[in-house]
């Protein structure tokens, strides 16, 4: 599970969500914006881009998402469960604070099956991506943490091999 951390690393955490999905955003007003300003108030501004008030509501969107994610990968909510627990109750969280979003907020007509299925269809590749960039991090850490781990090992062999012929010398002298 994650380690103790500070409060500006859960910012950077919420900055780098807040980000994505403002670059994610603005690609979808440049290619879907004028079709969809009159089905969603996300893209009220058609292709000239994202209102203030849009971009404050992902932006806590980001808060809750951190937040979330705080609780179900470290152990001051749920204790002894496995990474697949912790995933599943995050997804089905963050699911539920955006059908609320989606609602409160009318970002899309909740009746329009379309836009549903845009919805899921976006958040599953989002949480695709996302799964293999945390994967290929992963990797990468535990394999330097394993170069690390070899070096250490020969340094030590090295400097347990002069101990010995330094004692050696020393008994034959």
């Amino acid at each position: 599970m994650e380690e103790r951390k500070t409060i500006i690393e859960y910012i950077e955490q919420v900055m780098k969500i807040f980000g994505f999905t403002v670059i994610v955003l603005n690609i979808l007003c440049l290619l879907f914006g004028e079709d969809a300003k009159e089905f969603s108030s996300i893209f009220a501004l058609g292709k000239e881009g994202i209102r203030l008030s849009t971009m404050v509501q992902f932006l806590s969107v980001s808060v809750w998402i951190t937040l979330v994610r705080f609780l179900f990968f470290t152990d001051i909510v749920i204790k002894n469960k496995g990474v697949p627990f912790r995933t599943c109750c995050m997804i089905g969280s963050v699911l539920i604070i955006m059908m609320v979003y989606i609602w409160y907020f009318q970002w899309f007509p909740i009746g329009e099956w379309l836009c549903w299925v845009m919805f899921f269809g976006s958040f599953g590749i989002s949480f695709v991506i996302s799964l293999g960039v945390t994967a290929l991090k992963e990797r990468t850490e535990n394999r330097r943490m394993e170069e690390a781990l070899e070096r250490l090992k020969k340094q030590t062999q090295q400097e347990e091999k002069g101990r010995m012929e330094e004692n050696f010398n020393g008994i034959c002298n």
